[in-house]
């Protein structure tokens, strides 16, 4: 009954959360690089910033999936409460 299909939802999802982690990454390596190497508290507060976003992403998805699980068991109830009743 359970279906575990990725729509494109999650595609677009896993595609923006990959590239954000990955450009996130390269962009504060290069302000480390260009800064020579000490950490400033802009860079702190870039590095908390994408941490935030990398986790509010994760949430996301989590959150897509989980609402996904209880759509099929909400499903599952009124078919069997159908079944019942005839």
């Amino acid at each position: 009954m359970l279906d575990n299909k990725m729509n494109m939802f999650d595609i677009v999802l896993l595609i923006v959360g990959i590239g954000a982690s990955v450009l996130g990454f390269q962009l504060i390596k290069q302000v480390y690089v260009t800064e020579g190497g000490i950490p400033s508290w802009l860079m702190i507060i870039a590095i908390f910033d994408w941490l935030t976003l990398l986790v509010m992403f994760i949430l996301l998805s989590l959150v897509v999936d989980t609402s996904k699980k209880e759509l099929d068991e909400l499903k599952t109830l009124i078919y069997l409460l159908e079944k019942k009743k005839k």
